[in-house]
């Protein structure tokens, strides 16, 4: 049955490739346990590394948004991950891109294993940022290079502390590993100033031969936030060898999802040492802020307002026109020539000599709205609309990332059967289309 699975995700991976970027790959653990099974893969332009990736990464990040970065040096500084490709797959499963040094091995025993050299991590995060524009690569738009962590195991952990003071790193993950008052892998206790995020020492308990140092690195560093999580009999293997990378991995992840996917409940594990479900493990962290605390909130005790549909108004516009700067910002004005409007208790037309008064900030990544017409309902009722709201664009100018949101206010007679207009707050869902703009309005119960 285990086979059988293993083929059919393979065959799946093969149906979801979008060009011939990959040239092997290898199934492991069943893809993992997340939601998203995964894969390890080379890629024709980095063929010295292995990428760690869900099987359907567009699906993926249709559910999930793009997926973070995590750069992973391998223990010994060697040039193979197959001692933790396991971890590494579990951790891509739940929706992470994992790039880690050396070519994909098959079997442990089809090559001998060689060192890399100190800054072999830097080549991974200079491919993925170039992948990341190239429109026909499957890393295009699926990525956030915003959310980048490095990591590694032993000798790889002194590797990553050799790169600390890269500033596309937004985390550091140190497993079995520590700079003491060693020299390693181009690093040394001087490294440690170079940190400038967050970082978690993962280690496998006195009998790790990494302890000490790791030990003495956290009492050393001063300037970041920093936790020391310790296995109490996992030793300087950690768990990387048991089924989906063991609890190293779900420490990892809890770590990860905490830093890039705003789990704010895993803070506790890090920062007031709620292991319950880490049974042999122990916690302390320090230079934390305390609003990084989270309380015992409970907000599932609270329920979301609904909605119910009100009405689309398909607005037609004219060109805009610029009135230049002022002391609020660029002004531009778009007139409003007309449209119709139509839901379950109002239909009719939108009346011509409206206008959209906007404000646009000095990098045109905010706009403000303000819009203002009247309409006519199919039984003759005029209904002023002033419809307030926002557009903001992020500054890659991506445009599945803008921010489109209204709230429309509707002034109705008060003797028509409009008027329970008046009694209510609406917000707007507004849709640009070809030649109309789509304002999709919603009433808050």
């Amino acid at each position: 049955m285990k086979k059988k699975s293993i083929l059919i995700l393979l065959f799946l991976f093969v149906t979801v490739l979008t060009f011939g970027q990959i040239v092997q790959s290898k199934i492991i653990d069943n893809g993992g346990s997340g939601h998203y099974k995964s894969v390890a893969v080379t890629e024709e332009s980095l063929k010295d590394f292995v990428v760690y990736r869900p099987l359907d990464i567009h699906k993926t990040v249709k559910e999930e948004g793009k997926l973070p970065v995590i750069i992973w040096a391998n223990g010994g500084c060697m040039d193979s991950s197959i001692h933790h490709e396991r971890l590494l797959t579990e951790v891509a499963s739940h929706g992470y891109l994992i790039i880690a040094i050396g070519k994909l091995q098959m079997t442990v025993e089809e090559r001998v294993h060689k060192s890399t050299p100190d800054n072999e991590m830097l080549k991974a995060m200079d491919w993925v940022s170039a992948q990341s524009k190239i429109e026909n690569s499957d890393y295009f738009n699926t990525i956030d290079l915003d959310k980048m962590a490095v990591a590694g195991m032993s000798c790889g952990g002194a590797q990553t502390l050799g790169i600390a003071s890269d500033n596309r790193i937004k985390t550091y993950m140190i497993f079995n590993a520590g700079m003491g008052d060693m020299t390693m892998a181009g690093a040394s206790k001087a490294s440690l100033k170079a940190l400038h995020a967050n970082i978690i020492y993962i280690v496998g308990g006195e009998t790790d031969i990494a302890y000490n140092n790791a030990l003495l690195d956290f009492e050393r560093i001063d300037h970041v936030p920093i936790a020391f999580a310790s296995h109490e009999s996992a030793g300087h293997g950690g768990t990387f060898a048991e089924e989906f990378g063991g609890s190293f991995a779900r420490m990892a992840l809890d770590w990860l999802d905490w830093q890039f996917k705003d789990k704010a409940k895993n803070s506790s594990i890090f920062l007031k040492s709620e292991l319950n479900v880490y049974p042999k493990w122990s916690m302390k962290s320090k230079n934390f802020p305390t609003s990084n605390i989270e309380d015992d909130f409970d907000s599932e005790q609270f329920t979301a307002p609904k909605l119910e549909f009100v009405c689309e108004l398909k607005v037609t516009i004219d060109q805009p026109i610029n009135l230049g700067k002022t002391s609020e910002g660029e002004r531009v004005v778009i007139p409003i020539t007309g449209g119709i409007f139509e839901g379950p208790k109002l239909k009719g037309t939108v009346l011509k000599g409206g206008a959209d008064y906007q404000y646009v900030n000095s990098d045109g990544t905010r706009t403000q709205l303000d819009a203002q017409y009247t309409i006519k309902t199919d039984d003759d009722i005029l209904i002023k609309v002033r419809n307030k709201g926002l557009i903001y664009t992020h500054e890659h100018n991506n445009p599945s990332e803008v921010y489109f949101r209204a709230a429309p206010k509707f002034e109705a007679p008060i003797n028509s059967k409009y008027s329970w207009l008046n009694n209510a707050i609406f917000i707007c869902k507004p849709v640009g289309k070809e030649d109309y703009i789509s304002i999709q309005v919603w009433k808050v119960l």
